[in-house]
């Protein structure tokens, strides 16, 4: 059977998805190993398998590498909020249950020690920077207006209340991620228990003790 011209553009396209994948992970192995100044493209070439030439077909420099970290966490994250929003339950009882999920991502080494590595790299570059903040603003921004449809107290919030809100979880699961570093072996189940306790008296202060 002979391939359409259809056919064909789908498996160049998805032969290409695969290489820039190896890109990707290739970079990010280098990053957590090296950090990202020391880090080379000659290093990358090694890891992925490929020549500097074909590199740049997909990825000028590094900074653009650091791009689709950001963009793939930022979509990892709204994948997940996204779940919790299709659940039948309250979206402020959702959250909670289901955190341990945000848990096991913050406390994940190797995400944490990439994602600390752009974190650094924002200190240093307006670019980065402005990536990341843009990142963090289509969170917020999500988990506010879907904060805003939950029945609980904490729908009927101001703005500024809900600000500080989304800020807070920022600080705990960033917080988070430098446990994993520092504590690699920390108690994930019990600091999930207690934080869902936190979260929920923030949520939701007019709840009973959660389990």
């Amino acid at each position: 059977m002979s391939m359409t011209t259809s056919d064909g553009n789908v498996s160049r396209q998805t032969k290409a998805e695969a290489r820039r994948r190896q890109v990707l992970d290739a970079a990010s192995e280098c990053f957590r190993m090296h950090g990202f100044h020391s880090a080379s493209m000659a290093q990358i070439c090694k890891s992925a398998k490929m020549s500097a030439g074909h590199i740049y077909n997909f990825f000028t420099c590094k900074e653009e590498i650091i791009e689709a970290i950001v963009k793939e966490d930022l979509a990892e994250t709204l994948k997940i909020i996204n779940e919790l929003h299709n659940s039948d339950e309250d979206f402020v009882d959702t959250m909670v249950s289901q955190l341990w999920r945000g848990v096991d991502r913050a406390m994940d080494l190797d995400n944490s020690a990439l994602m600390l590595e752009v974190l650094a790299e924002a200190i240093r570059n307006p670019k980065v920077a402005q990536m990341v903040r843009q990142s963090d603003m289509v969170i917020s921004g999500y988990v506010k207006a879907l904060l805003r449809t939950s029945k609980k107290g904490v729908g009927q919030l101001e703005e500024r209340d809900l600000n500080a809100i989304t800020d807070l979880f920022s600080a705990l699961f960033n917080g988070l991620m430098c446990c994993a570093v520092m504590n690699p072996d920390l108690d994930r189940e019990a600091m999930t228990k207690l934080l869902r306790k936190v979260v929920g008296h923030i949520l939701d202060p007019d709840e009973s003790a959660r389990p």
